[in-house]
């Protein structure tokens, strides 16, 4: 059986994350959200030696997805029938594939190509326009709600701060960019907190406004010291404004309407066409080095737009690389699987197993006694009874919270 030494990978990753020449990018994903824990309120009637619980700040998309099927269904009026409840489950049945669950970002853009499509006096799914328009309001205003929580609520630090800190204090030839499809601004938090200049292709001193050039031509963007922010599937703090006739995305306060969470290229106008197609473009562009790498955080490889973006970069060329933490091992037929055997420059790293250079293996320590040097970063299993210690384990980076702490921890202590 193959195995991968998660010593000789470990170092590796420090290697490609300490070069000041190295053109390195991130991925973030809504996993990275969920990695922010906050304490739950005990229990008056639990033991006194229970642990206490925490909870994630962000739901996870299947926690969202469910809020979001609440909503819905409130809509149906007392005694009135279910028009929206079935709406909602035929839209659902509709979108089901198998492959994976169905969530509220497919739910989202489901109802909004239909809100394109509906004629008048038509119905789809069950419902009008006008209803079409409801559930599209009510969808997008539960996500930016449970995205958005009350600033008391935030932990003492952000595993994001830590992260943030890691890019202030390394130095850098070419800049930092952060992609993420999350809509929450806690990237944004951090990056106020430790005080790093950010750009995210917004100009403008009263209200910024997306500007397409600042990503295309780089004489229009700040320089190497500014980490580029690129919010792929829109945020809570933008919004549509139009001036002079003509509309526009702008940046402002989170808010709670969710006007542009954009979480396809579906049948959008142009105004918020904008954002999402230059930021991909952006994405592609940053591949096509040749010396590129990029980190995946907190992604479950269920955007097929971003993963044909990535996969056809690693198939062009040899020398991108791509580096997907997960926080659960890949199914074996899973597209993510699939491509990690094909492309040798595709390395993805399971708690329990990884695929490098093509060849899947469990992870195994060589050198049981360096353990205690990758606590961090990886955990032993513990001796069966009887018996030395085998050298298995956890790799922990997959949890953005573990991964922001492996970076922190290449720049010293705060």
């Amino acid at each position: 059986m193959t195995t991968h030494d998660p010593r000789k990978l470990l170092e590796s990753l420090r290697n490609h994350l300490t070069q000041p020449e190295a053109n390195v990018s991130f991925l973030l994903g809504a996993g990275t959200s969920c990695a922010v824990r906050v304490a739950v309120p005990p229990d008056p009637a639990a033991a006194d030696d229970e642990p206490p619980k925490t909870r994630s700040l962000i739901p996870n998309v299947a926690e969202l997805t469910a809020i979001c099927a609440r909503e819905i269904k409130k809509l149906d009026p007392v005694n009135e029938g279910t028009r929206f409840a079935a709406a909602y489950d035929a839209i659902e049945k509709e979108l089901g594939t198998g492959k994976r669950p169905v969530n509220i970002e497919d739910i989202l853009s489901c109802v909004r190509r239909k809100v394109h499509a509906i004629g008048v006096g038509d119905t789809l799914s069950g419902l009008v326009s006008a209803d079409l328009l409801v559930v599209e309001k009510t969808i997008q205003a539960t996500i930016a709600a449970q995205v958005n929580p009350d600033r008391s609520s935030f932990p003492e630090q952000l595993p994001h701060e830590q992260f943030v800190r890691w890019i202030a204090r390394m130095p850098r030839v070419h800049p930092v960019e952060i992609f993420t499809t999350n809509y929450d601004v806690l990237v944004e938090t951090a990056l106020e907190a430790e005080r790093v200049p950010a750009f995210d292709g917004f100009v403008g001193c009263n209200r910024p406004f997306f500007s397409h050039d600042s990503l295309t031509r780089p004489e229009n963007a700040p320089g190497t010291a500014w980490t580029r922010l690129w919010k792929i599937h829109g945020s809570i703090n933008w919004r549509l404004d139009t001036v002079g006739g003509r509309s526009r995305v702008i940046r402002t306060e989170p808010h709670n309407e969710g006007e542009m969470i954009l979480p396809s290229h579906h049948k959008y106008d142009e105004s918020r066409k904008q954002p999402y197609s230059a930021l991909l473009d952006r994405l592609t562009r940053v591949l096509d080095r040749d010396d590129a790498i990029l980190f995946v955080c907190g992604y479950s490889f269920s955007d097929d737009h971003i993963n044909a973006i990535i996969f056809d970069a690693l198939e062009a060329k040899r020398r991108p690389h791509v580096v997907a933490l997960q926080f659960a091992d890949p199914d074996s037929s899973s597209v993510l699987a699939e491509r990690a055997q094909r492309y040798l420059n595709l390395m993805v790293l399971g708690p329990r197993a990884g695929f490098i250079g093509g060849r899947h293996g469990e992870w195994k320590l060589e050198e049981v006694h360096s353990a205690n040097h990758l606590a961090q970063a990886f955990a032993l299993d513990p001796p069966e009874p009887e018996k030395e210690l085998s050298g298995a384990g956890t790799l922990k980076l997959g949890d953005f919270a573990c991964f922001a702490e492996f970076l922190g921890k290449l720049t010293g202590p705060a």
